[in-house]
Formats: C-alpha cells, sequence, structure tokens
C-alpha cells in the first residue's frame, strides 16, 4: 500500500521549532557586567579569540549538515533570525502557535560550571521573552532550565515561567546522569506543577563532547548514525523512570510532552513494562495502576520524526503498530522539528495518519496540553498516596525463612516458615 497524499486544511499549533542566537552576545546581553567580563567577547583577540564558548561543543554532527536550507542567511546559524524563523514556520496561514524550544541551548545541563549554567539560563529565558516574543504573537517558549542544580532550576521556574506565553519547561539533557524519576530532580516538577507548566522531555540535548550523561543507554556510540537511531533509548528511561518512581502519584496532574523521538518506541516499552509491573509491583506499590495508563493520562508525544519502516506500505505498518498500543490519535502531537534537517511540513504528515487522527494530533491535544496564555490554569492536586513508603500488607512474599533457637542457645538450621 502506498502512501496516502490526504491533506490537512485546519488550525495547526507547531509543539516543536528550534531557536538560536546569531551571536553568543545576544545571550550574554542579558547577563552581569562581571559574567561578561568573565566570558568574554569574540574576536577582541588575535585570531578571532577572546571569548569562551558559553555551551559545550556538540560531539554528534551529521556529515550532510544539520539544518535545511534557507533557514539561515550565512554565517548566521539556522533558526537565528526572528523574522525569517516566523516567515517560514506560519508561511501558508495555517499555524495558528509555535513553540519555540531552542536548538544548541538545551545542551544547557552539560555545562559543568552550574553556577555559570544558571547565570546562563536566565539569560536565554530572557533573551527569548524579550527578543522573540515581541516578534509574532503566535510564538510561545519553554522555560529552559539547568536541570544539575534542581533547586536553582525550581527558582527559575517559578521567575520566567510567571510569563503569560512561557508554556512548558524544557528538559533535554540529563545534568545530574541520573534517571528523570529520581527524587533529586523532584523540586522542579514541584514548581512546574504549582505553575501548571507540563515538562518537555527533548532528545538531542546530551549529545555534546563532554557531556554528563550518556546520549544512549548502553555507553557512548562512535557515529551521529548511531545516536541518530537511538534517540529513543534515553527517552524511554526517563519515561519509565518517571512513572514507576512515582513522580505522577507525588505530583498528580503534572504533565509531560516527548519531543524528537517519533513514537514507534511506545508500543514494545509499555507492552513490556505493564506485563513486569503486574509481576514486580510490590518493590513499587505506590504504582498503583498499569503504567501504560500513567502514560495515557500524563504524556503526549510529537510526530517529528515520524517513524518509518521498510517498504512500500512501511508508513502503514507504523501506523498498526501503534493503533496495536491503542488511542495513540490522543496521545500525538504535530511538530515540525524546524529547522533541523529532518524539518516536516504538515500535508506530509496528515498524509501518513488516517484522517480521522488530523484534528487531534494537528492542534486539539496541544491546545489542551500545554499552558497557553487563554488557558486557565490548574491547581496543584493533593497526592493520595505516600510515594517511597513501603506498607506492611501481612503477607509474605516468596519463600521466607525463620530461625528456630535451641533452648541451650546452640546453632540449628533455618528452616522454611511454616514448616
Amino acid at each position: 500500500m502506498s502512501e496516502s497524499t490526504t491533506s490537512y486544511g485546519g488550525p495547526v499549533i507547531d509543539a516543536t521549532v528550534h531557536h538560536h542566537w546569531a551571536s553568543q552576545l545576544d545571550v550574554t546581553d542579558f547577563m552581569s557586567a562581571g559574567w561578561r567580563e568573565h566570558l568574554g567577547v569574540p574576536g577582541t583577540l588575535p585570531g578571532g579569540a577572546g571569548a569562551m564558548h558559553i555551551l559545550p561543543a556538540a560531539g554528534y554532527r551529521r556529515p550532510g549538515g544539520d539544518y535545511i536550507g534557507g533557514s539561515a542567511e550565512p554565517p548566521a546559524p539556522a533558526g537565528s533570525d526572528p523574522e525569517r524563523t516566523v516567515a517560514q514556520v506560519f508561511a501558508g496561514g495555517r499555524v495558528e502557535r509555535a513553540i519555540l524550544s531552542y536548538d544548541r541551548g538545551m545542551m544547557i545541563p552539560s555545562v559543568p560550571n552550574t553556577y555559570r549554567a544558571e547565570a546562563l539560563v536566565q539569560a536565554m529565558n530572557d533573551w527569548t521573552i524579550q527578543r522573540w516574543f515581541p516578534q509574532d504573537p503566535r510564538l510561545h517558549g519553554l522555560v529552559l532550565v539547568a536541570n544539575q542544580t534542581p533547586l536553582t532550576a525550581a527558582g527559575e521556574i517559578r521567575r520566567a515561567g510567571a510569563h503569560e506565553r512561557m508554556v512548558g519547561v524544557l528538559m533535554a539533557a540529563n545534568g545530574l546522569s541520573k534517571p528523570f524519576g529520581h527524587p533529586v530532580y523532584h523540586p522542579i516538577y514541584e514548581a512546574a506543577a504549582e505553575l501548571d507548566l507540563p515538562i518537555v522531555l527533548h532528545t538531542g540535548g546530551d549529545q555534546p563532547s563532554d557531556t554528563l550523561s550518556h546520549p544512549t543507554a548502553g555507553g557512548l556510540p562512535a557515529t551521529y548514525a548511531e545516536v541518530a537511531l537511538l534517540e529513543y533509548s534515553p527517552i524511554m528511561t526517563h519515561v519509565q523512570s518517571l512513572i514507576v518512581q512515582g513522580v505522577f502519584e507525588k505530583y498528580p496532574g503534572l504533565r509531560v510532552f516527548v519531543s524528537g523521538a517519533g513514537a514507534g518506541w511506545i508500543p514494545g516499552l509499555f507492552f513490556r513494562l505493564d506485563v513486569n509491573w503486574r509481576g514486580l509491583r510490590r518493590e513499587v506499590p505506590w504504582v498503583r495502576r498499569p503504567p501504560s495508563e500513567y502514560f495515557r493520562e500524563s504524556f503526549r508525544v510529537s510526530t517529528w520524526p515520524f517513524d518509518r519502516a521498510p517498504g512500500d506500505d512501511g508508513v502503514h505498518r507504523i501506523i498498526r503498530g501503534l493503533q496495536a498500543f491503542g488511542g495513540v490519535e490522543d496521545l500525538l502531537c504535530f511538530a515540525s522539528g524546524y529547522p533541523a534537517w529532518s524539518t516536516e511540513v504538515v500535508d506530509e504528515v496528515a498524509g501518513r495518519m488516517p484522517q480521522e487522527w488530523h484534528r487531534k494530533v494537528f492542534e486539539s491535544n496541544a491546545r489542551e496540553w500545554f499552558r497557553w496564555p487563554d488557558r486557565p490554569r490548574s491547581t496543584s492536586a493533593t497526592a493520595e498516596v505516600a510515594v517511597g513508603e513501603m506498607p506492611e500488607t501481612g503477607e509474605m512474599v516468596g519463600p521466607a525463612r525463620r530461625d528456630y533457637a535451641s533452648e541451650d542457645g546452640s546453632e540449628v538450621e533455618w528452616v522454611p516458615a511454616g514448616d
């Protein structure tokens, strides 16, 4: 079966548009005089030196280029011209809102100097608010956080997240090399829940050459191709960790959006996770429902990059796999990924999925998920279960044993309880 050519003519929300700075001075202009002096000014020393780079170098670059053509006027970086970005993202008039999700800025949790990272995050958020938001009222943003210092990150969420056009919190790189369900990150979730901001997990933030955590589950890969193919790997780890560690029981109503990993990984992860939870849930008694139920309730996932399979009916086989999981049309949100080399356009994505999914995927799912200025803020709900406590059930699990001591205190053999 060949790909459908069905188009979509309704309103669109683009959940992932990457923006960048033309020069790092655009960001450092929003820092204190002391930090500007510390970082320096590019080109003020012989050979063009004079400033330290504000972010680590990306260790994995696509040989054919990381961005689509026409997204910048060289030598300016892709996605760094607000006018050009607005013109290209909103071309055709169908995209009603777009979420600015940073490009290399998402690598901030890989900055080893935590004080510099915290100062840079504040500057980047202010740069987005003051330089990008005035460009077009359809642009919205994510609060960037240095998650290697969760308490300070929570404060930045409360500061920058107070702006009505900040619609989520960006968690990309793994600043503490721990799965995102780990309690050390909980202050971030508490602040996000307080402001009704969804957490956004984005692939690619953990790819600097001196990254603090691996971009794949099994160790550092050697090539960009491996990284691109395995981007879903850390995402799966974070997703299951958030669920199993009880984040959604501790912070009821917290929402998560996953961007950049596609959706093909969903069925396999949750078929396996649900089965294992049934046999091992005594270890995590606060997970009161099958993990897939938490996922359906608390997660939404970007269409970008849309998964493919070999053969003429490859796209349809991907759709059938998602349909086997069930209800995926309620989970997917369109994202172009602009200006990444894998940028996708509305009609191409529409042609790969059933027409009855279109309205939800292209508009209503994202409209209901992010904290838009016209969306009433929800208040934080009260937890119903104590996450981390192990309640007594009165039932022994497995072949328990007890010690029968002799009257004279001599050693005796351990025997199974009940024998």
